[in-house]
């Protein structure tokens, strides 16, 4: 009986011991188990979690991206005719024009096809003129806001740096009804030669004060801290491009002046001439024969002359309408920071803008300039010529930013002459 109360208290004993052991190992691998499982959820709701913070942070990108009407409109015509369309001018035009054309249908007197058509014709001639009226008044009542907006966005010679501002303005005078639509800058190209024209050019012509409080009133201390800022990044702009580094690797040893390649400078100039303006020409020569084709002889050969003289004074003009700012800072450096004096150093700057232009394409081949003597003659009237006749040029533009850097590259060159 002894015995087997030993091995019954052995029994129980090793029994107990299994149960103890099988527990463990089962709470271990529970344990094990649901460590798993809550790393795996942890690990998925992580990936969740960035990926909602990814989703609401493209979402807050989206909403922050800056659309303006070239993103909207097809392009520039279709914009133009959208706000055409909903302007004052256009509705009075339409309300006149729909009875004429009704009674035109109605009745066969004469008088109502001939006020359709002049009513027509005045649509197509004036109403752009009105438009441009319409928001040149529009403009004039936007120069404290435009000088705020300048402030706050330190905006360069950079077009894209003007995005911003253009996309406020426009929400700003829809908001206030100072235009009938949210589109008032197309871009951000127009939303920077409006300053030009409407801020930049006027207050920089007016010699004192008493006259820029005349013209701009209230908003003349914002005018001036806005031009204090502008100014600020242009010059910073101007370091970069007044530096070597900033110029770009250009053999130019390689590199041919239209001179060297072409007979004489007559045949240079008629290539470029019949290239870019011949098919034009000759459309506005056949339109002026067929409109003066009752007239004498006399008038005929006066309007076709009339014609050519347009078209060379154009021709003369689009080389200098087809540099942006940028463009015309690298020029100015590159007078200002050249080593060679004379007519060498002329025809150096000739070879390495007409390869940074043909680059840039701003030109269609590297023939911008014919020769050293071309492009100096190019910059004593582009450019030195806006410091004494402080009038608008064909490019539409004084440039008064560049002012200062134009008097540094004349001086430039004033010293290597002298030299």
């Amino acid at each position: 009986m002894r015995a087997f109360g030993v091995f019954l208290s052995w029994q129980k004993k090793t029994v107990f011991e299994l149960y103890k052991a099988t527990t463990r190992r089962l709470r271990l691998q529970v344990t094990g188990l649901l460590n798993d499982h809550l790393n795996i959820n942890m690990e998925d709701t992580k990936v969740e979690d960035e990926k909602n913070v990814g989703l609401l942070s493209s979402g807050y990108l989206e909403s922050q991206k800056i659309v303006l009407p070239k993103d909207i409109f097809r392009n520039g015509f279709t914009w133009s005719c959208y706000e055409t369309f909903k302007s004052l001018a256009f509705r009075i035009w339409l309300l006149s024009w729909l009875p004429v054309t009704t009674w035109w249908k109605m009745s066969s007197n004469w008088i109502y096809p001939f006020l359709a058509t002049n009513l027509l014709i005045l649509c197509l001639c004036f109403l752009p003129l009105i438009e441009m009226l319409c928001r040149k008044r529009a403009l004039s009542k936007l120069p404290t806001q435009f000088s705020k907006e300048i402030i706050a966005n330190s905006p360069g010679t950079d077009v894209e740096n003007w995005e911003s501002i253009a996309a406020n303005l426009n929400l700003y005078m829809y908001e206030n009804k100072l235009w009938k639509t949210k589109y008032f800058f197309y871009g951000a190209w127009d939303c920077q030669e409006a300053f030009r024209i409407a801020i930049l050019e006027p207050f920089s012509l007016k010699k004192d004060d008493d006259s820029k409080l005349k013209s701009f009133k209230d908003s003349v201390p914002y005018i001036e801290e806005a031009l204090k800022v502008y100014f600020t990044e242009v010059d910073k702009q101007w370091k970069l491009f007044d530096t070597e580094k900033a110029w770009e690797p250009i053999n130019l040893d390689e590199t041919q002046l239209p001179k060297e390649s072409y007979q004489s400078k007559l045949t240079w100039v008629l290539k470029r001439f019949f290239s870019h303006l011949f098919l034009p020409l000759i459309l506005q020569c056949l339109y002026t024969i067929f409109i003066t084709r009752h007239s004498c002889l006399l008038i005929r050969i006066s309007h076709l002359g009339f014609v050519l003289l347009m078209y060379i004074y154009f021709f003369q003009n689009i080389r200098g309408a087809s540099m942006k700012m940028e463009h015309k800072m690298q020029y100015l450096s590159t007078i200002t920071n050249e080593q060679e004096t004379g007519a060498d150093g002329w025809n150096q700057v000739a070879r390495r803008m007409n390869m940074y232009l043909f680059r840039q394409k701003v030109w269609k081949n590297e023939e911008f300039f014919f020769d050293g003597i071309d492009c100096q003659r190019f910059f004593e009237r582009n450019f030195v010529g806006l410091l004494s006749s402080k009038r608008v040029t064909y490019s539409g533009s004084l440039s008064v930013e560049l002012w200062p850097y134009i008097r540094e590259a004349q001086s430039s060159c004033t010293d290597e002459s002298s030299a």
